[in-house]
């Protein structure tokens, strides 16, 4: 019996199983699907009579056949009528070929129990078997973002370009199914616009939404995803900023769900979510609550790679983004790898001016306008990029020339590498500004460029190192042999090592050339300061602070106590820069 009829007396709405559907679908042999629910018909033979046992209260069947685009994951489309109505979800094939994966629908009020999950198993199997090429097919993704055809996907839209007009169906798995309702439009265009022109003269908050629409247009340009980080006194209106670049694409409030997040996360949530979002901003506000310092280098380090770590299970998150963070200090104060000064664009100072009073008053109306108007700039954004195609090299050569600008007024290696990054953010101020935002009163960019150089002049990490070191070492002279305290000494026991033991050997006097360190203890010294020793003692090496005697081995060996020991001896020469600075 076809299932139109079969349901004749309680349809499912044309939105979860449209009648054209329905008419071709079957149910399978052996089964009657009625609005009472799933019934199993025992054949009738010469022995015994024919049977009728009901397997569910409620009807349950396929609708259709799912495809994830990214992973070729097969799925189905299942509705079935249960307390509120008629539900229809979209599960993976292994959840309904199993008991156990169908009890994980009993939390959506599906119309299975412990006791009739075996038998529905083998309804499933029939219900496919029957109406296989009948089913209509569906391509789904389970993450948001650019899609290999070229189409953009969002929850409750999928922008193709036009020649590629087939729907693609968002399906997240596990919590993100929790995250995407955000990331959709509320209010008018109007009123979100009329919100930002009240901060066209403040910099950063246009820096703020250029980054967020920023994110998409990575892709487009070949370019690696990059931080762009607001700090400063609290009460500065950061976390303002922060909305007004998560209101470009959906909810910026407080409450659940939303698309400003908090860096109280863990690493596998932050990889997670990112790889969701995929090609949207991921927006972690406040880096004081993060769990630890080490947690915020590791994520700015994961984001710019644009993958997560490997997985016992599931596949691995990638993403390719723009990650928007603030807090009262810089996010890459919080590791001394000189390679975050290289991905972190810091903008210190109060996104809403100095006057506390005036910026409480716009913060106070900003956030009572975003949380009514939002996710409308984001659309506009993504249907531009996916129509205009043609338009791709254009932008593209923008950015080339935008970037050679930057490149040639850059000051240092690490200006030079957020050249592409504010060359990223001109071709997305240039979209936007072309799609109805008014020009900011103030030029954004001149803040970007002092931004970059900023990160520059603070990214000598191997010569804040020797500062570090060499301070270290005055202060624990008797913990180098030769330096000891000669009131440790006596005729018949040896000099006495610190408990941490001898850091190496420094001649007295005043006639010595190097402060030679053990490989261990330097690295355990550097370490302790807060460096990756590796990084920090090749670097030393290369810029030739070692005094090697000329040898390509980078240690030399010295006597340390009773032993011979191999040391890295650092130039008298390198250690008087800092102690005349010191002093």
């Amino acid at each position: 019996m076809k299932l139109l009829k079969a349901l004749a007396d309680n349809l499912p709405p044309e939105s979860i199983a449209p009648a054209s559907v329905l008419s071709e679908l079957q149910t399978p042999r052996g089964y009657r699907l009625t609005s009472e629910g799933i019934f199993k018909i025992t054949a009738r033979t010469r022995t015994a009579r024919g049977q009728t046992s009901r397997i569910t209260s409620a009807p349950m069947f396929i609708v259709r056949r799912v495809t994830d685009t990214l992973t070729g994951t097969a799925s189905r489309q299942v509705a079935w009528y249960g307390p509120s109505g008629w539900t229809s979800r979209v599960v993976s094939r292994e959840t309904l070929l199993s008991p156990s994966g169908l009890m994980s629908l009993v939390k959506y009020d599906a119309p299975i129990t412990g006791s009739n999950s075996k038998r529905m198993v083998p309804y499933f199997a029939a219900l496919e078997a029957k109406n296989m090429h009948a089913f209509p097919s569906l391509d789904c993704a389970s993450r948001m973002g650019w899609l290999p055809d070229g189409s953009f996907l969002l929850p409750d839209i999928h922008f193709a370009p036009d020649d590629r007009p087939r729907d693609i169906l968002l399906t997240p798995q596990g919590r993100d199914s929790l995250l995407a309702p955000a990331w959709t439009p509320s209010g008018s265009w109007a009123q979100w616009l009329s919100t930002v022109e009240k901060v066209l003269e403040y910099p950063y908050m246009m820096i703020a939404l250029y980054a967020s629409a920023a994110a998409p247009i990575l892709r487009l340009l070949r370019l690696p995803g990059f931080i762009v980080d607001f700090s400063g006194e609290t009460t500065g209106g950061k976390t303002t900023a922060l909305r007004l670049a998560a209101s470009v694409w959906g909810k910026p409030t407080d409450d659940f769900p939303t698309t400003l997040y908090s860096w109280d996360s863990s690493i596998p949530w932050v990889e997670n979510t990112a790889g969701f979002l995929h090609s949207l901003p991921l927006i972690l506000d406040d880096t004081k609550r993060a769990r630890s310092s080490k947690l915020i280098s590791d994520v700015i380090y994961a984001f710019c790679q644009g993958q997560g770590r490997g997985r016992a299970r599931g596949p691995i998150p990638t993403w390719h983004s723009v990650l928007i963070s603030s807090g009262e200090g810089s996010a890459y104060g919080y590791s001394n790898d000189a390679g975050t000064r290289a991905r972190v664009l810091n903008l210190a100072g109060k996104p809403l001016g100095r006057d506390p009073q005036e910026g409480a008053k716009l913060s106070e109306d900003l956030q009572y306008a975003l949380a009514a108007n939002y996710g409308h700039l984001g659309r506009r954004l993504i249907e531009y990029l996916v129509s205009n195609r043609e338009n791709h090299d254009q932008l593209r050569k923008l950015f080339e020339l935008s970037r050679e600008e930057y490149a040639t007024i850059a000051q240092s290696a690490v200006g030079r590498r957020h050249a592409a990054h504010l060359a990223c953010l001109e071709v997305a101020a240039t979209i936007v500004h072309q799609l109805g935002i008014p020009r900011p009163k103030r030029d954004p960019f001149a803040d970007l460029v002092k931004a970059a150089a900023d990160a520059g002049n603070d990214a000598d990490v191997p010569l804040a190192a020797l500062y570090e070191v060499v301070s270290w070492s005055i202060k624990h002279e008797d913990h180098f042999w030769g330096r000891h305290d000669p009131a440790c000494v006596s005729k018949y026991l040896p000099p006495k090592p610190p408990p941490t033991g001898w850091a190496g050997a420094w001649t007295p006097g005043d006639k010595w050339t190097y402060i030679g360190f053990t490989r261990n203890g330097l690295s355990d010294l550097l370490e302790r300061l807060g460096h990756y020793p590796n990084e920090i003692i090749t670097a030393w090496n290369n810029r030739g602070w070692f005094d090697n005697e000329g040898r390509k081995q980078i240690s030399r060996v010295r006597r340390v106590g009773d032993h011979n020991l191999r040391c890295l001896c650092l130039k008298r020469d390198m250690v008087e820069i800092v102690l005349n600075e010191i002093r």
